[in-house]
């Protein structure tokens, strides 16, 4: 049985020293390079992106304090934050919700009108929600200086039914009724939002 010499070709052999050549030095980088060696002028502009960056490995501590999120569309308003569409926080929203009230039917409520705890855009006043009762499973809402064009009314309560229709500006009746029998009924709190 005759053996072949197998002889590297001279491409075989630089190609070779090469390879352990550059996989060294990455390894010698590897073991010498001391704690915290790469400064920000070492790295390109672009060249680190976030899917490069472990997670949670930018916190907020870690950001300069003038740093802006790139993401920001509108930059020249973020200096306004404290005001929505030019108006401050509590203000009235035009083309927004005009009033919200969570009401409890469950307090005796009477013929006369009383104040409810909510919000009107048009009145900032306690007493601006007024609700009466109407007769079973229907109450009067009056709210100031509210020109409301639709209003939606839920119920509280499992199987009951609460809808708002407005009488005049400003004035709304809402009906309460069982969703089991169809009855009006009282002491059930509903939500209403007024547009």
């Amino acid at each position: 049985m005759r053996h072949i010499k197998i002889r590297p070709t001279p491409a075989l052999v630089v190609a070779s020293i090469a390879l352990f050549a550059a996989m060294g030095g990455f390894g010698y980088a590897a073991m010498k390079m001391k704690t915290n060696s790469v400064k920000t002028k070492n790295i390109r502009d672009a060249a680190v992106t976030s899917d490069k960056l472990a997670d949670g490995a930018v916190t907020t501590p870690k950001l300069s304090p003038d740093a802006v999120a790139p993401n920001a569309i509108n930059a020249a308003n973020s200096l306004n934050s404290a005001k929505l569409g030019g108006i401050p926080p509590g203000g009235c929203q035009q083309g927004w919700i005009k009033a919200s009230a969570v009401i409890d039917t469950r307090a005796p409520l009477t013929e006369v009108p009383s104040p409810v705890p909510g919000f009107d855009c048009a009145s900032g006043a306690n007493d601006a929600i007024q609700i009466a009762r109407g007769g079973t499973g229907e109450y009067e809402l009056s709210l100031a200086g509210i020109d409301s064009a639709a209003a939606i009314a839920s119920s509280a309560l499992p199987n009951t039914v609460a809808s708002a229709t407005k009488v005049q500006e400003g004035s709304l009746v809402v009906h309460v009724w069982s969703n089991t029998t169809g009855e009006l009924v009282d002491g059930t709190p509903f939500t209403l939002v007024v547009f």
